[in-house]
């Protein structure tokens, strides 16, 4: 019994679709400067109403996902 029920949340667990959803660029971006001294731009994204900013070494993706 005890196996069936491991075996089963096991299952269920793999089975399980991760959700992500996709944060638009609102196009604000800021040049910044890593702890390991590189370059790096601040961009900022927009999911549901509410703005946080990413790092990126490269340029501003248009959209990134978020969990």
């Amino acid at each position: 019994m005890k196996r069936i029920i491991i075996t089963l949340i096991i299952g269920l667990t793999l089975s399980a679709p991760a959700m992500a959803a996709t944060a638009f660029w609102t196009g604000r971006m800021e040049q910044a400067q890593t702890v390991t001294y590189q370059i790096v731009w601040n961009c900022e994204y927009n999911y549901a109403g509410n703005t946080f900013w990413r790092a990126f070494r490269g340029s501003c993706p248009s959209s990134v996902e978020v969990y």
